[in-house]
């Protein structure tokens, strides 16, 4: 199958704007309008009106030019025509015996080859066929044989590279035999989508031809988890839900044991792993399920729980137990990292819906903030809500937060201890919102005597009613006063740069009318035009402090987190009196927690003072270890809060543990900061071998939006060639290597305008204009 080279041919092709016939004809009738027009011209010499003809002349056989549309084309000589690839699938999902007889999808794949021979070997006759084995890469071999033991289905980084080479060669066809299912991981995880669209906008068609069964109702039976998902951030004695995404095939009529294991820890150290244990039942908890499958083939979203009982890190998995005839059992079971800490400060909040309620929940991250949230109703269904008292037992939170809440909804009862856990030293914070402070009703409340803004009983609004008296609806920007300059909650940088990083974030769409109710209370931040925005008081014991805004998300939207992190965090310390506890010196976070094999992991870590400000003179070295022992040291990017690194080395399943430490002037490192995430033990070919058709047909119509791309059963591609073969599409554009156009361009533009400006002049000299 292997081309000759030879010398290309050189052709003049024409491409009239209309039939042949009809140009010549309107040029006839140009040429004689010209000659006699200049014929019968009065007082003009012979050799003046031969010149303005022959200029005239000239010019119509210029318009003749552009109406013919004349190319000279190179055309590929012989031996060097456009280029078919074959590209037959050799990855391990081919071994999986679900062909016709019971052969594997790479014997099938075989067998196709083979049944259109005669046709591929007439097709060699005319165009170069190229015959390549894929699995990340495409590979040139002589005949396909029934080895499938590539690692990965790579089949957008083979179609790039058809990309690529296209410019090279002329490629007109890939007839792509396959089972579909892209399985790959960095650096071939390309989407197929993208090349097949280019594929096809330069000309070159794409043929699926699909091997294996679409159906899985026959095939051996398998189970399987597919994701496990649970906080990473939980709490001590806190019931912790976990959802289990279960998968089974062949596996109809039987029941399906899932239950939860734990790490067990005891006697470990750091950057070593233990060994995985049930977890036992208890009375809130529910650590084992059975399910019944009814259907073959199916899926069902388990829903399990737990309640840890010490600190720290641990690894928690589900796992599924074999069922009969189940012979891949790896993907059985599937694993995740979640931080177990002692509950530290606990937040209570209530508000309503809104997107302000994602900003508050994210300090669940913080090592030191438990956020519980009550969901409260709004509007006509606002009295819907009951709130347990026990929110309100004494020592149980350590800071209240209230949204969009009216005073009605807790209840005088809820609000007397509300006020007397307030009393005894919680921190209470209120936002802005429709139904806060004197809007909503709490001028003639307990927590009146603590609330630090003016407040009068006629502002009070009933449920679905807004005030716009009690509004500003302006755009707003935040500046810190004198006193928010200094304070601990506004100060979100250096004294230096405070105000100006303030006045850098977005301004807030609108706030709450709030006013300090006398002059014993700090006013840390207003607008630019004087309205108070942010107010706090220490009343005895108790810490307490106003928002008029509740939109801080537009923050971190606008691309600020970490001062939007920054702020809410020390809103929290400050309200719960720990301003001055201060974290690690050294950080890392991972994220994600656990992977599948080969995916990317990213780290971010970094140095910061007791304040909690970013250290950018910290030399750091950040070592990630692997299952095997295997140790690489990270080089970081700088980021705002640190450094940022990216590491893809996770073939390997398995405990992966990261350490970062700070290297002093004389190489000495500190005591390391440590992290840990996970690879999955997956079997990348075989975990799940199905025959992906819709991908297929995907990829086909995106390369047919520009040629007839098409996806072909294997029992049509003999039909199919045989047809091909009659058509010879790669007679057409396929065999054009390169064009030059004589009419669309800059030269015989510059002609035509020199023509018309010398006729012009002559004109001019000969009295004619």
């Amino acid at each position: 199958m292997n081309s000759v080279f030879s010398m290309p041919q050189v052709r003049l092709h024409l491409d009239p704007i209309w039939s042949l016939p009809i140009v010549i004809v309107v040029t006839l009738l140009a040429i004689a309008t010209v000659w006699t027009g200049y014929q019968f011209s009065r007082g003009l010499s012979s050799n003046r009106r031969m010149t303005l003809a022959a200029v005239r002349m000239l010019t119509v056989i210029v318009l003749l030019v552009g109406m013919l549309r004349p190319q000279i084309q190179w055309i590929a000589a012989e031996g060097d025509k456009a280029n078919i690839w074959v590209l037959t699938d050799q990855s391990r999902s081919m071994s999986v015996p679900d062909g016709p007889g019971g052969v594997t999808r790479r014997v099938a794949l075989q067998q196709t080859l083979e049944s259109v021979d005669d046709e591929l070997r007439a097709l060699s006759k005319e165009v170069s066929i190229t015959l390549q084995d894929f699995a990340s890469t495409p590979e040139l071999i002589e005949e396909v044989d029934e080895t499938a033991d590539g690692q990965q289905t790579a089949i957008g980084s083979v179609l790039g590279e058809a990309v690529k080479r296209t410019g090279q060669t002329p490629l007109t066809s890939i007839f792509l035999l396959t089972d579909g299912a892209q399985r790959a991981v960095p650096p071939y995880d390309e989407d197929p989508r993208l090349p097949a669209r280019e594929l096809g906008e330069l000309g070159v068609s794409l043929y699926p031809v699909p091997i294996g069964k679409a159906s899985s109702i026959d095939a051996a039976a398998d189970v399987a988890v597919e994701e496990i998902q649970v906080d990473p951030v939980v709490f001590v004695k806190k019931r912790v839900p976990v959802q289990v995404a279960l998968r089974w095939a062949g596996a109809g009529g039987q029941q399906l044991r899932v239950r939860l294991f734990i790490e067990d820890r005891a006697g470990l150290k750091p950057g070593e792993s233990g060994k995985m244990v049930p977890i036992p039942p208890s009375e809130f908890s529910r650590t084992d399920v059975t399910i019944d499958t009814r259907m073959p083939t199916g899926s069902e979203m388990v829903e399990l729980s737990f309640t840890p009982e010490l600190a720290g890190e641990y690894k928690i998995s589900a796992v599924v137990e074999p069922v009969t005839g189940e012979v891949q059992t790896r993907n059985n079971s599937r694993a995740t990292l979640v931080t177990v800490r002692q509950g530290g400060l606990r937040v209570a909040y209530f508000d309503i819906f809104r997107t302000e309620v994602k900003s508050i929940r994210q300090l669940n991250a913080s090592e030191k903030v438990q956020i519980d949230f009550q969901m409260m109703r709004s509007g006509a269904f606002a009295q819907d809500t009951s709130v347990d008292d026990r929110w309100f037992e004494p020592g149980r939170y350590d800071v209240f937060i209230i949204g969009d809440v009216a005073a009605e909804q807790f209840g005088e009862k809820n609000l007397q201890a509300l006020a007397a856990r307030v009393r005894e030293g919680a921190g209470l914070l209120m936002l802005g919102g429709y139904h806060t402070y004197g809007a909503g009703g709490y001028a003639e409340t307990p927590l009146e005597t603590f609330i630090p803004v003016a407040m009068r009983p006629e502002e009070e609004q009933p449920a679905g009613v807004f005030s716009d008296q009690l509004q500003i609806r302006d755009e707003i920007q935040l500046q810190p006063s004198t006193a928010g300059n200094r304070h601990y909650v506004t100060r979100i940088d250096t004294p230096g740069r405070n105000e100006q990083a303030w006045l850098d974030l977005p301004p807030l769409l609108g706030a709450s009318r709030i006013q300090a109710k006398s002059n014993f209370v700090e006013v840390l931040a207003t607008s630019t035009t004087g309205d108070h925005l942010i107010v706090a008081a220490e009343t005895g014991r108790s810490r307490v402090m106003c928002f008029a805004f509740d939109q801080t998300y537009l923050w971190s939207q606008a691309g600020f987190e970490t001062l939007h992190r920054r702020f809410w965090r020390q809103s929290v310390l400050w309200l719960a009196h720990k301003e001055l506890e201060t974290d690690q010196p050294i950080w890392v976070r991972v994220t994600p927690k656990a992977v599948d094999p080969g995916a990317r992991v990213t780290l971010e870590y970094g140095a910061r003072t007791e304040e909690g400000v970013p250290r950018k003179d910290a030399i750091l070295q950040a070592t990630i270890t692997g299952p095997d022992g295997t140790r690489k040291t990270l080089t970081g990017t700088e980021i705002e809060e640190g450094l940022f690194a990216e590491f893809d080395e996770t073939v390997v399943p398995g405990d992966y543990f990261v350490e970062v430490a700070e290297v002093n002037n004389q190489g000495q490192t500190s005591l390391p900061t440590t992290a840990r995430f996970l690879v999955h033990d997956r079997d990348l070919e075989l975990d799940h071998p199905i025959v992906d058709r819709v991908l297929l047909d995907e990829i086909a119509t995106l390369a047919g939006l520009s040629t007839d791309s098409q996806v072909i059963p294997p029992e049509n591609l003999e039909e199919f060639l045989k047809d091909f073969l009659k058509r010879k599409p790669w007679k057409n554009d396929a065999e054009v290597t390169s064009s030059l156009s004589l009419w669309d361009g800059w030269p015989i533009l510059l002609i035509f305008a020199s023509l018309m400006t010398a006729e012009w002049v002559l004109r001019k000299k000969s009295g004619l204009v």
